[in-house]
């Protein structure tokens, strides 16, 4: 019976044995090795020359349903669909802020070749404190450097008016508001591309601002003449700056439901203020303070020319003036020559 139980023993230890696989002390380039029974549990294991062993649970990766991998699966491609776009847009404002950088590295050449002078010396860049840029007070730019600017990008307007008319025109209708009107009119160069057009909006519309254009092919509003157009951009402004309401009647079409919104989220009294609320662009203000920049370094070469004409003008009288005094002079010799010889 001891020999049984013995003979017991040992198979019951052997047994044991053959569960787990104990590490065997190796050479410090091998590494020992842990086997586990179950997915969530192991053994500790000893050897005659090492008492313990360190234990480490694995867990067994879960498995997923097919639901559940689906919706895995979607819920990723969401996430790469969002990092694309957000890709994207940094793409898209690293693109705009060089095409803003582009136009105003124009501005630093000497001479144009559509009849104006840029001056060198003004900075093309950005103005220091430009988001702090109200939208009403007095232009800086003279309206002669506004019709240079104009002139210049698009010498073939297809206005019913001409470059001096549309500028006439916005410095009018924006004084009367104390709209900034140098900055409204860029503001209209930027909305129109120097009133080239080119998109859904056509020429004959009169319609400066984009005022209704969602894209897609909607044309907007329509205006029966460019005083009215413009009166309507800057009719749009005012319902996104200010409680006051236009001193003149309302043709801006879209003039309640804009000034409703703002009144309920706030107004925009800066342009700054006017990126992500006026237009999506992040950049809006910063293309329209690019072409204000431009406009600052615009020299009408025809006020210089009338500038010459008229010291000209000033020397050819100065000469003539000469002349028929000599002349004068010479008239009167030969009449007291002629009085001599009668009295000899």
């Amino acid at each position: 019976m001891p020999l049984q139980a013995e003979a017991r023993k040992k198979e019951n230890k052997t047994n044991e044995a053959q569960a787990v696989v104990s590490s065997v002390p190796q050479p410090r380039s091998q590494k020992q090795v842990l086997v586990q029974n179950t997915p969530t549990e192991s053994r500790r294991i000893t050897t005659p020359n090492q008492s313990k062993v360190q234990v480490r649970t694995i867990a067994a990766a879960p498995q997923l349903t097919a639901k559940e991998a689906k919706k895995a699966a979607k819920q990723k491609e969401k996430e790469d669909k969002k990092k694309s776009k957000e890709k994207n847009k940094t793409k898209q404002q690293k693109n705009e802020t060089l095409t803003i950088n582009r136009n105003n590295d124009k501005a630093g050449s000497s001479v144009s070749t559509q009849g104006t002078v840029s001056k060198a010396a003004v900075n093309p860049a950005l103005p220091v404190g430009y988001q702090e840029i109200g939208i009403f007070g007095e232009a800086v730019a003279a309206k002669a450097q506004a019709v240079a600017l104009l002139k210049q990008n698009n010498p073939d307007l297809k206005l019913t008016c001409n470059a001096e008319e549309i500028v006439d025109l916005y410095w009018q209708e924006a004084g009367r508001e104390g709209v900034r009107q140098d900055l409204a009119f860029a503001q209209a160069l930027v909305e129109t591309g120097f009133f080239r057009f080119g998109g859904d909006v056509k020429p004959e519309q009169n319609n400066f601002c984009g005022l209704g254009t969602t894209g897609g092919g909607v044309k907007g509003a329509h205006f029966k003449t460019p005083e009215i157009g413009v009166r309507a951009h800057i009719q749009h402004l005012l319902a996104y700056t200010t409680q006051k309401h236009p001193s003149t009647k309302i043709v801006d079409p879209r003039y309640d439901l804009a000034h409703a919104i703002r009144l309920e989220r706030g107004l925009c009294d800066t342009w700054y203020k006017l990126n992500g609320t006026w237009a999506m662009s992040p950049n809006y203000s910063e293309k329209i303070m690019g072409v204000w920049q431009r406009m600052l370094g615009m020299e009408a070469v025809e006020v210089k020319s009338e500038k010459y004409k008229n010291e000209h003008d000033k020397k050819d009288n100065k000469v003539k003036e000469e002349v028929n005094t000599t002349e004068d002079q010479h008239k009167m010799r030969e009449l007291v020559d002629e009085l001599l010889k009668k009295n000899k």
